[in-house]
């Protein structure tokens, strides 16, 4: 374990760094007190490929239970959807007409 002061450890960032990297342990100090202690980040595991493509599949045949056989499909929702939003709008986007045929200027 080395003991560092801060105001030297700004100097030798990468060396302590690579330290750290190879397993030592780094204490920083402040006027000969422990500030903080450098170690190593654990690895991490990554799941596979395989493993996260397993987990999506789990969750979508879980949603596909959730929604359940025989109920509409989403285009058909969406169609009735569009259909009721264009029912209550029908006049909503009618052009403005304005006098002399100036829109706006």
């Amino acid at each position: 374990m080395q003991a560092i002061p801060i105001h030297q450890a700004k100097n030798q960032l990468s060396e302590l760094i690579r330290a750290v990297e190879q397993g030592e342990e780094v204490v920083l100090t402040r006027h000969g007190k422990r500030v903080i202690r450098l170690i190593r980040e654990p690895e991490s595991v990554q799941p596979s490929i395989e493993a996260r493509r397993q987990a999506i599949v789990a969750e979508l045949e879980a949603l596909r239970a959730k929604v359940g056989v025989g109920q509409p499909a989403f285009n058909e929702l969406w169609q009735d959807h569009k259909r009721a939003l264009n029912e209550r709008t029908d006049g909503w986007t009618e052009p403005a007409t304005h006098k002399n045929g100036d829109a706006g200027r």
